[in-house]
């Protein structure tokens, strides 16, 4: 199976790479010249505030094209270079931390921060968010009447039943003075704002993304998205040789669902005898119910594993569910991966998966079986992305 594994880190690596603000950026400007032209006006001075997981390779890619005169980059622990982080300046950049999935008091603190210098911009000046998945508990700001510890328990108990992004934003937006186009009316209301977004939500509605901190109220351009990675991966995927098949870029089935999903798939891959590459990204589901450690890929995984042990072991095949973003769940893992030994290996290092998985307990399964992908913060976030892979049937 080593062969396929290599491929099919090959393939995320592939998506993960289409979404990159350096990628995206080309491709965006060479499409809307007039626009860099507007952005680039001379008697304008830029501040740019760079938010979400991406916020760091965002902000260095949009600098490539843009003056900067000043901006602000608020992202995820560990999302900033080392040094840039310890020293929180980058030239014009002032570059902060903050927690996620929930916010804590670096999130209101540096959201403060933020909020004083967006507040002072006049007319000379261009506001340009740079937006990405993750800005939702990073920046945050509670509305009067509720303090920060409201919000910490309203995005614990949100997360923890297992809604979709759209209901859990819908929530946060209530309780935020920030969200949902709240922050541009603290601004001054002639200054000219432009938001880019990498777009993290099923559908790009830019109401979601981040919860909307700058929308409505801003020319909005969705530059990168999850169809865009399902295109390179297919593109490469022919390369290899593989019929490729997507099935969806919006899923948004359960874990448990979606491993009884695939597991079709894989069975009915068998009756062809060709190389088959089943992909299908989105948002998966997936409630916790215990006090173990795991995300909703690793989660996926683990039921496709359970769900795979009495298939006939006739084909090689491997099956990928990880975030673009690199951390799935609270955890240091992007996902996960099997294949048809996933189980026995599982079982042979003394797991019971069934158990496991009803205390929400899937990563350290997974990583006592080799069965962990680890890529660090990837730059940019799209969702999660699924991918089967089912070998040549043996002449």
């Amino acid at each position: 199976m080593n062969f396929l594994r290599e491929e099919v880190e090959l393939l995320f690596r592939e998506g993960v790479r289409a979404a990159t603000p350096q990628f995206l950026f080309v491709e965006f400007w060479s499409k809307n010249p007039e626009l860099l032209k507007r952005i680039n006006q001379p008697g304008k001075k830029n501040y740019v505030f760079a938010l979400g997981k991406a916020a760091y390779s965002m902000a260095l890619s949009f600098q490539e094209y843009c003056p900067v005169d000043k901006g602000f980059i608020l992202t995820k622990y560990g999302h900033l270079p080392a040094k840039v982080q310890t020293k929180g300046q980058m030239g014009v950049w002032q570059c902060r931390e903050a927690s996620h999935p929930v916010p804590d008091l670096n999130s209101e603190q540096h959201s403060r921060e933020v909020l004083s210098d967006l507040s002072a911009l006049g007319e000379d000046h261009q506001l340009i968010v740079l937006l990405s998945g993750g800005g939702s508990s990073l920046f945050e700001i509670p509305e009067i009447g509720f303090e920060l510890e409201d919000l910490v328990q309203l995005n614990q108990n949100l997360l923890k039943q297992g809604l979709s992004i759209y209901e859990i934003n819908a929530e946060r937006k209530k309780y935020s003075a920030v969200k949902g186009g709240k922050l541009l009316k603290k601004l001054n209301p002639n200054l000219s704002v432009y938001t880019f977004a990498i777009s993290d939500v099923l559908g790009d509605n830019p109401e979601v993304i981040a919860s909307a901190p700058s929308y409505p109220g801003s020319e909005f351009y969705v530059i990168g998205n999850l169809s865009l990675s399902l295109a390179a991966i297919e593109q490469k995927a022919k390369s290899l040789g593989y019929e490729v098949r997507i099935i969806s870029d919006s899923w948004d089935l359960s874990s448990e669902e979606t491993a009884k999903h695939i597991i079709g798939e894989l069975i009915n891959s068998k009756k062809n005898n060709k190389k088959q590459a089943i992909i299908l990204g989105g948002e998966l589901v997936c409630p916790v119910i215990g006090n173990g450690l795991g995300g909703r890929n690793q989660e996926t995984v683990l039921r496709m594993a359970i769900l795979s042990e009495f298939m006939e072991r006739d084909r090689e095949w491997i099956f990928l569910s990880c975030g673009t973003d690199g951390t799935d769940g609270p955890t240091d893992a992007a996902g996960g991966m099997i294949g048809p030994e996933s189980i026995n290996q599982m079982k042979a290092k003394g797991w019971d998966p069934k158990a496991e998985l009803l205390n929400s307990n899937s990563y350290p399964v997974l990583k006592d079986t080799d069965s962990l992908l680890f890529t660090g913060a990837t730059g940019t976030n799209v969702n999660d992305l699924l991918i089967l892979l089912v070998s040549e049937r043996d002449s």
